[in-house]
């Protein structure tokens, strides 16, 4: 079990959920400021009315054309990296060989840091 690889998946999956929050706060800032101009705008306006929805309405589904390209290199990129963590793994165990040193003190040092974090409290006696 590697913990120290699922931390960085995990601050990874952060980043980019914070990041697409932050599209979304940008979209939604974008049809606001569309909505208070046409509140504001005069009766002859709805041609320049028009066009604006029209750009709000490109620039909406080019957003979304972007994250969903995202989304997919995202996936792709896990998915590489997961089989080339199997394929390491394999290639390493499939031999029969011992762990390093190196890799007996990263497995010592996760191990304690696992149990630090179940158990935060000493138990009382």
């Amino acid at each position: 079990m590697n913990i120290a690889h699922t931390k960085t998946k995990t601050a990874t999956l952060a980043d980019r959920c914070r990041h697409a929050f932050v599209r979304r706060v940008a979209v939604c800032c974008l049809f606001a400021c569309a909505g208070l101009s046409v509140a504001q705008a005069n009766p002859g306006d709805k041609e320049r009315d028009a066009q604006r929805s029209a750009d709000a309405q490109r620039a909406q589904q080019q957003q979304r054309q972007f994250e969903l390209r995202a989304e997919d290199n995202r996936r792709r990129l896990e998915s590489q990296q997961e089989q080339n963590a199997q394929s390491a793994d394999a290639s390493r165990r499939g031999s029969g060989s011992r762990m390093t040193p190196d890799e007996r003190r990263d497995l010592r040092r996760q191990i304690n840091e696992a149990g630090v974090d179940i158990y935060r409290n000493a138990p009382r006696r």
